[in-house]
């Protein structure tokens, strides 16, 4: 193996995506390049103690052992698949779907593979606005909406910024006339 830095050989030993042991040998070669390998290539080599500073999880294991008089350090380590794309949909109201409220309020519902928190949130926005903060549920009470063509989408902030967004829905949202009031009678022509 040609001179690598140790630190990418740590890395690759503790982030293999399988779980896998690994001892590393050092030496120096007659040119004085050192020189490091998962193989002993010459009978001088000399095992490497790693210094793991970074947080381990509890799938990772270090093994110290002597073998001839030398220290053999193991490092085994799982590490977890890492999460989908985060993803986020309405599931109410439909697209194109028409509403009728005379109150104008429209009651939005999504869903979303990721658990929110206080920095994983969802957003309201309607006609290219937001609509309110950011917040942890993904449902929203709209109220006083004015009649007409509305166009919805729902987006998932990582704090502050947009990891993912729903599709875009349109709804039509009837309301009666305020024109005239409801109890006057109409006039014949």
């Amino acid at each position: 193996m040609k001179l690598i830095n140790l630190v990418p050989m740590l890395f690759f030993t503790t982030a293999a995506s399988t779980a896998l042991a690994t001892t590393i040998y050092s030496w120096t070669d007659d040119n004085g390049v050192v020189h490091f390998s998962d193989t002993p290539e010459v009978p001088q080599a000399s095992t490497v103690e790693l210094s793991v500073t970074e947080v381990l999880s509890q799938s990772t294991m270090i093994e110290h052992n002597q073998v001839n008089n030398v220290e053999v350090v193991t490092i085994t380590a799982e590490i977890e698949p890492p999460l989908p794309a985060a993803t986020i949909s309405l599931l109410a109201p439909l697209h194109q779907q028409t509403l009728r409220n005379n109150n104008g309020d429209i009651t939005v519902r999504a869903v979303s593979n990721r658990k929110l928190n206080e920095t994983l949130q969802a957003q309201l926005v309607i006609d290219g606005q937001v609509y309110s903060k950011p917040q942890t549920q993904l449902s929203w009470e709209l109220t006083n909406i004015d009649r007409g063509t509305h166009k919805i989408q729902i987006q998932l902030l990582n704090n502050g910024k947009i990891l993912a967004s729903s599709e875009s829905i349109t709804v039509y949202l009837h309301r009666a006339s305020q024109a005239r009031p409801k109890n006057s009678p109409v006039q014949p022509r």
